[in-house]
């Protein structure tokens, strides 16, 4: 308990949480693990705080991001399994990752739009389909990122529908933590290129193999199968990949086709020149 003179107002004597009586000596509920607020906020105290939340290497972000790399499914798996104070919850770490995303995107349109143009081009010329779906892709993604995982999802649960072990549900937690994961990674990762002067358009075609080669880790890891197994459920993915790709394809032309006829009067009158 601080002292009286420390004290700028007068702290509750039960938690606002679950109900449990406090004790004067008590720094934290003994019934949930909230910390019990004995002083008012200031600015020391906010960023005393936050320091604790971002610095301290043994918080539950970075916990969750090592063990994603290193045994994904106890992150996963336990969570599936009611685990909740350990690892962040997958859509708090999707959130995350929405952020961190998009300060990428902010950098890469801020600071490099050179890059942008040259993503948008095809045989060293300006592409307008390509671009629109570009500067769409960037300006609403977080709604691209969030519709692509009930897609993935779908894939995977197909995938795996003869292992009965994860219905629909489940494989939505597992891509939400995947897709966010390797999102985070992407990100920091394409930062780097950028600041570095690496080739960015490399970094973009490696960002599928990337997703496969971790989801294989992952699926092993959790369902415990062999190489060959694996393999051949890769190879099944894959094969759903390309046809959902495709249909993907068709509809994003027949959106435009509609909304925005001039864009492929634009694109045949930049082939034909």
């Amino acid at each position: 308990m601080l002292p009286v003179n420390q004290i700028t107002f007068q702290p509750v004597d039960t938690c606002l949480n679950c109900g449990v009586q406090f004790d004067n000596e008590d720094h934290f509920c003994r019934g949930c693990g909230a910390k019990k607020i004995e002083e008012r906020f200031t600015v020391r105290r906010v960023m005393h705080e936050a320091g604790e939340r971002i610095f301290n290497l043994d918080n539950r972000f970075l916990r969750t991001y090592k063990d994603l790399f290193l045994k994904p499914e106890a992150v996963i798996g336990g969570f599936l399994a009611g685990l909740r104070k350990r690892y962040l919850d997958a859509f708090s770490y999707f959130t995350i990752a929405i952020t961190i995303s998009g300060f990428q995107v902010f950098v890469l349109k801020r600071f490099y739009p050179d890059i942008i143009k040259e993503m948008s081009s095809l045989d060293g010329q300006n592409n307008a389909l390509t671009e629109m779906i570009q500067n769409s892709t960037m300006e609403y993604q977080p709604v691209v990122m969030f519709s692509t995982i009930p897609i993935l999802a779908f894939m995977g649960w197909l995938t795996f529908l003869t292992l009965k072990k994860h219905n629909y549900t489940e494989h939505l937690i597992i891509q939400m933590y995947s897709y966010s994961h390797l999102s985070i990674l992407g990100s920091i990762l394409g930062i780097v290129f950028l600041i570095t002067g690496m080739n960015y358009l490399l970094f973009g075609l490696l960002t599928i193999p990337l997703y496969i080669i971790y989801n294989v880790y992952i699926f092993k890891r959790l369902y415990t199968l062999s190489v060959k197994g694996i393999l051949l459920r890769t190879l099944f993915f894959l094969a759903i990949l390309l046809f959902c790709y495709v249909v993907l394809v068709l509809i994003v032309l027949a959106v435009l086709f509609i909304t925005d006829p001039n864009v492929f009067v634009e694109l045949a009158n930049q082939n034909a020149g």
